[in-house]
């Protein structure tokens, strides 16, 4: 884990303290492509692997669908209750 939040830190100050060029930046990209796609292969294997996972991977797919749902949902309630009570507050000034 140390590792993981280490290479976080010192990348977010790289782009922090550092202005990367056009060329820079689109190979950092590519990088960034290929490491989001190893993991997600890797995190594939792994789960193939667990037959505990493939053997409940219904319950994991209606838990996970649930959780999405209701995650948008409340999030939509919340920004149009916060939009109302701002663009409320705006409108009498």
């Amino acid at each position: 884990m140390w590792t993981i939040l280490l290479s976080l830190s010192v990348g977010a100050a790289i782009g922090y303290f550092f202005k990367l060029s056009h060329k820079q930046k689109k190979i950092n990209n590519k990088i960034q492509q290929f490491g989001v796609i190893f993991l997600l292969f890797s995190m594939g294997v792994s789960a193939g692997a667990n037959k505990s996972v493939i053997k409940n991977l219904k319950n994991i797919g209606a838990v996970s669908i649930t959780f999405a749902i209701l995650t948008s949902l409340f999030s939509i309630i919340l920004v149009f209750i916060v939009t109302n009570k701002f663009m409320k507050e705006s409108d009498s000034k």
